[in-house]
């Protein structure tokens, strides 16, 4: 590049070594980052909606007087530690298409062309999706447990802060589930921190109002989680809540695949009937042992394919050969760099 070419490329963000990587750079790892960063944005919206419409619902219900429904730990924890960690790991690793196919069909880029992701019409859909599951945690609950209604074997009703647990236990679920609905790229991470954040919802309730802890000033949630789930109808509403607000959803994403389908979404299809389960992509050539046992342990860590799914091999004929090392390559890497 010379001299000057040097020298900007050392104070840029980013440099281009060779033109024919700005097709993967684009078509590829843009098109990945939009995905991630355009979901990321729109869920945030959503689940913030489902948090804080219940507690302005709740006002009508205690006379304007400014109880909160939810204690105040979990208020502090619920965008910290209960729901960030599932949107945190789809955002740095969601793959909806495989890279090759993104590569090889430029044109599936028109799908998110001109913002489409973040669009009002998107805008829109996840507003008042979490309006709706919002409405339905709060009335669901009411009914279960607002109309003097005993749910316990000796007789006793749930107060306020079982209610607004009851809303609470149901709205980290969803929205925890909801997430695992827009995941299409699942390694052992994506598992480990969706289920585990539920897991780990439970758990600290559990200790959290289970034991009286003697630097909280007052402790009004003691023993409130675990009379809550000591009744099996609450079980059951928590079951039936969730799976209604997410009934829905999952129809309409269902008949859009069915009656409109993008032209990723056609390309989803296709890969998921395709014999090519997964890519080479930090080993060398066919036949060389060493690399490619190194390579493959790497993509099983990662979570991006088996060793006994590998169906592709690779030439420098490969019209989508390059030399690029980057771990999300679409090829081997040159034999004389291993």
């Amino acid at each position: 590049m010379g001299k000057e070419g040097r020298q900007a490329a050392r104070n840029s963000d980013y440099a281009v070594a060779r033109f024919k990587f700005l097709s993967k750079l684009l078509f590829v790892h843009g098109h990945f980052y939009y995905i991630r960063i355009a979901t990321l944005v729109q869920y945030f919206f959503y689940k913030n909606v489902c948090f804080i419409t219940p507690q302005f619902l709740y006002q009508f219900y205690c006379l304007f007087s400014q109880q909160t429904l939810y204690d105040s730990v979990y208020l502090t924890l619920y965008n910290i530690c209960f729901t960030s960690l599932p949107v945190l790991i789809y955002s740095l690793l969601e793959q909806h298409i495989d890279p090759h196919v993104l590569q090889s069909k430029p044109t599936l880029y028109r799908d998110i062309s001109k913002n489409r992701l973040l669009s009002i019409k998107a805008f829109l859909y996840w507003t008042t999706l979490g309006f709706s599951h919002a409405f339905i945690f709060f009335f669901g609950s009411y009914f279960l447990v607002g109309k003097d209604t005993s749910l316990l074997g000796n007789g006793q009703m749930f107060g306020n802060w079982t209610f607004g647990t009851l809303v609470f236990t149901v709205m980290v679920i969803t929205v925890t589930v909801k997430m695992a609905l827009e995941t299409h790229f699942w390694t052992w991470i994506n598992h480990l921190v969706t289920w585990g954040s539920i897991i780990f919802y439970f758990i600290f309730s559990l200790f959290y109002g289970g034991i009286l802890w003697p630097f909280l000033g007052s402790q009004n949630m003691y023993f409130v989680f675990i009379q809550l789930l000591s009744s099996g109808p609450v079980w059951f509403a928590i079951f039936l809540m969730v799976v209604t607000c997410l009934f829905l959803d999952v129809v309409k994403k269902v008949f859009d695949r069915q009656l409109h389908p993008t032209s990723t979404e056609k390309a989803q299809l296709t890969e998921a009937h395709s014999s090519v389960k997964c890519l080479d992509s930090m080993c060398c050539f066919p036949g060389e042992t060493p690399c490619t046992s190194v390579g493959r342990m790497l993509e099983r860590v990662i979570g991006r394919c088996s060793p006994n799914h590998i169906s592709r091999l690779w030439s420098a004929s490969d019209p989508l050969y390059t030399n690029d090392r980057s771990i999300l390559t679409l090829s081997p890497m040159d034999s004389s760099t291993c």
